[in-house]
């Protein structure tokens, strides 16, 4: 019976929390910040982002959201530069956490 409860605490602990996550970036970045200290904080947090040629106007960001049991999940987060100021975050668009079914 007790392994059973671990298990089912074990399995719980792998759900996603698609606020936690936008929680999460909210607090490492923020609109208005220099578009390069974001992307610094979001690779310091293990997110791998594609900032292409540099011009882009918005940038993917993606990291491994690893499970014990179950396949890893992608969250994904968009990084939208400023319409007038090119080297500036204007937005962030955190997107559905992707995980294989």
């Amino acid at each position: 019976m007790r392994r059973i409860l671990l298990l089912a605490i074990a399995l719980t602990g792998c759900s996603i929390d698609q606020s936690r996550l936008g929680n999460f970036v909210n607090q490492t970045v923020q609109p208005g910040m220099p578009m390069e200290q974001a992307l610094v904080r979001m690779q310091a947090e293990g997110f791998y982002c594609n900032a292409g040629s540099g011009a882009d106007a918005v940038i993917a960001c993606t990291r491994t959201y690893t499970r014990l049991v179950q396949k890893n999940c992608v969250e994904r987060v968009d990084l939208v530069r400023s319409a007038t100021a090119a080297k500036t975050l204007g937005a962030i668009d955190v997107l559905e956490v992707k995980c294989p079914k």
